[in-house]
C-alpha cells in the first residue's frame, strides 16, 4: 500500500526525536585551539598512520595499496562521524593548570563543544593538504615518528614555537559524556541520510501530523471518480491518519524498530513519501513495513 512509505517516513522521524532532541548544534571554541594544535596534530598523525597500516594488512599478497583507498581516508579523517574519524569523537579536554591536555577514551563520546573544538583544531591542519598527505601515506616511505614531524613540523607549523599558557580565568569544559552504541549508530545514520540529501531535521508530534497528513482527506475529491470508490479513499485517509497519530505517541517503541532498517529501505520509503505528498499517488513506490 502506498501509505506504508509515508508510515514509515513519520515512524522514523518520531523515532529519531527519541534521540534528538531540539538544541542548538555545538560550536568550536576557537580560542581553544591555540592551546591543542600540537596535541591534535600528533594525534591526527597517529590515527592516519595507523589506519593506512590497517588497509595494507588486508591486502593480497603482492597486491598494491589503492592510493584512492588512502586520498578517501584523508578526506573523512577530520569528521567524527565517519568511521576514519571515530577518533575525534574520543577525546577529552582536560584541564591541568595551565595546560589544556587532549586525552584520549577509550569510547565514543558525544559530540559536543569540545569534540567540535578538535574537529576545527584537525580540519585547520589537513586543510587543502589531503592529497599531499595522501601520497605521503600512500608511499609509506616513513615511519610513524617521521611523519609526525613531516605533519606537524615541517608540512604545517602546528607543533612550532611555545604553546601559550592556558588563562586561570578560563571557564572549565563541559565533562565527557559516553555515547552509547545506539546513539552512536543514529548519528552516523543521520550524517549519512544528509550527505545523501535526505536531511536530518526531526519534528514533533504535531508538525509530523501536519507534515504528512494536511489535506491527504481532499486528494481525491478532484478525481474522476464513483462517490463510492471517493468515500472509500476518504475512509482510507481516515484510518491512515488514526495510524500514524498512534506511531506518533508509540515513538520509543519505533525508535529501537527503526535501527533495524537499513538505509536502502529508509531512502525508498522517503521517496515515496515525497512522491505521495507531491500528488504522484499512482506511481509511489510501497515500502516493506
Amino acid at each position: 500500500m502506498v501509505l506504508n512509505a509515508l508510515l514509515l517516513a513519520c515512524a522514523f522521524s518520531c523515532a529519531l526525536a527519541q534521540f534528538n532532541p531540539s538544541k542548538p548544534p555545538a560550536k568550536p571554541i576557537k580560542s581553544d585551539i591555540k592551546y591543542i594544535k600540537c596535541q591534535v596534530c600528533e594525534l591526527l598523525a597517529k590515527n592516519a598512520y595507523r589506519q593506512v597500516q590497517d588497509l595494507k594488512k588486508t591486502l593480497k599478497p603482492n597486491k598494491k595499496l589503492d592510493e584512492m583507498a588512502v586520498i578517501e581516508l584523508m578526506e573523512h579523517i577530520t569528521d567524527p562521524t565517519k568511521d576514519q574519524g571515530e577518533w575525534v569523537a574520543k577525546i577529552d579536554l582536560v584541564e591541568s593548570g595551565d595546560k589544556l591536555l587532549v586525552q584520549e577514551q577509550d569510547q565514543l563520546g558525544d559530540c559536543g563543544v569540545e569534540c567540535k573544538t578538535v574537529q576545527r583544531a584537525a580540519e585547520d591542519i589537513v586543510g587543502d593538504r589531503d592529497t599531499d598527505l595522501a601520497e605521503e601515506l600512500w608511499k609509506l616511505n616513513m615511519n610513524r615518528a617521521q611523519f609526525t614531524n613531516w605533519l606537524c613540523r615541517s608540512l604545517t607549523s602546528s607543533c612550532k614555537g611555545k604553546v601559550p599558557k592556558l588563562p586561570a580565568d578560563r571557564k572549565p569544559g563541559p565533562p565527557f559524556t559516553v555515547l552509547d552504541e545506539q546513539q552512536a549508530q543514529l548519528q552516523k545514520m543521520m550524517a549519512g541520510m544528509k550527505e545523501q540529501g535526505m536531511g536530518g531535521t526531526v519534528y514533533d508530534r504535531d508538525t509530523i501530523m501536519k507534515k504528512y497528513m494536511n489535506g491527504y482527506d481532499d486528494d481525491y475529491e478532484d478525481d474522476d471518480e464513483d462517490e463510492g470508490t471517493t468515500a472509500t479513499a476518504k475512509g482510507a485517509a481516515a484510518g491512515a491518519k488514526s495510524t500514524v497519530s498512534k506511531l506518533a505517541e508509540q515513538a520509543t517503541d519505533a525508535a529501537g524498530s527503526a535501527l533495524s532498517y537499513t538505509q536502502k529501505k529508509l531512502s525508498s520509503a522517503l521517496s515515496g513519501a515525497q512522491s505521495l505528498l507531491t500528488g504522484d499517488k499512482k506511481t509511489a513506490p510501497a515500502a516493506e513495513l
